[in-house]
């Protein structure tokens, strides 16, 4: 990639980042109407290639941001910002092949009217005798050699450029398949935690209900089988009387 990913930026920054991307991809797609040469057109490849490698590594950026935010509102945000992009990048992508094809097939029709108008030149300019017509035809069938080795090396270099885009788009489809697969394993162990959550609040819930069922047994046990002459509450304040004396016993043994 062309750069290493940052976990320390937020959503808003990564989203500027990715539409600087895409509005300088779809500027330098245009830009391909102005390449007058295949070398300006290989040139124009690398630089859209270029951005299209920094947009891809900042979605992916916004995608590990969208799988460790811990806030549901925030992380789903993420997931359709990263989508809407994505959907920007595929697009991007079919633009960038169509100009590469269109402009290669003008630069073809522009050398080929070159090389036929230089021949029809040659033969204006020279004399039309036997060893002329020969020479005439000697000159227009190296042309047509000319013009169909180099059709062969545009065929070639769309072919590859072709290639190349297909590669990006199904490693593209690759990664965003992965992804899709980890945000579901994610979201459903998100699923299980809260459930174990609850199950935890719910069993301290229980318990704390059960001590209080033991301790008002206990309390009715003492009060009936002890205390059968006191009330309820004079048990309970016998028994911190008999807790608060044994403190204070403790404690003034080990002063």
């Amino acid at each position: 990639m062309a750069r290493g990913v940052k976990h320390c930026r937020t959503l808003v920054e990564i989203e500027d980042e990715l539409t600087r991307y895409s509005v300088q991809i779809r500027k330098s797609i245009q830009d391909f109407t102005l390449c007058a040469t295949f070398r300006e057109i290989d040139d124009q490849n690398a630089a859209v290639r270029g951005l299209m490698d920094n947009m891809r590594t900042t979605i992916q950026e916004l995608e590990t941001l969208a799988r460790e935010t811990q806030e549901k509102e925030q992380a789903q945000e993420a997931r359709e910002v990263c989508e809407r992009y994505k959907d920007q990048l595929v697009s991007c992508q079919r633009q960038f092949r169509q100009a590469n094809v269109t402009q290669i097939a003008d630069l073809e029709k522009k050398s080929a009217r070159d090389l036929l108008g230089q021949s029809q030149l040659r033969q204006r300019a020279r004399p039309q005798g036997r060893e002329g017509l020969i020479s005439q035809h000697s000159n227009v069938t190296n042309n047509l050699k000319m013009i169909s080795r180099q059709l062969a090396a545009t065929v070639e270099k769309s072919q590859l450029t072709v290639s190349n885009l297909e590669g990006s788009s199904k490693t593209l489809q690759e990664v965003d398949e992965e992804h899709r697969s980890l945000t579901g394993v994610i979201g459903q162990s998100k699923k299980l935690i809260t459930k174990y959550m609850r199950r935890e609040f719910t069993d301290k819930i229980l318990i704390v209900f059960a001590l209080a069922f033991f301790f008002a047994v206990v309390l009715y046990i003492l009060r009936k089988r002890v205390f059968p002459t006191y009330g309820p509450l004079e048990v309970i304040f016998y028994l911190l009387g008999i807790i608060t004396n044994g403190v204070s016993t403790v404690t003034s043994v080990f002063n």
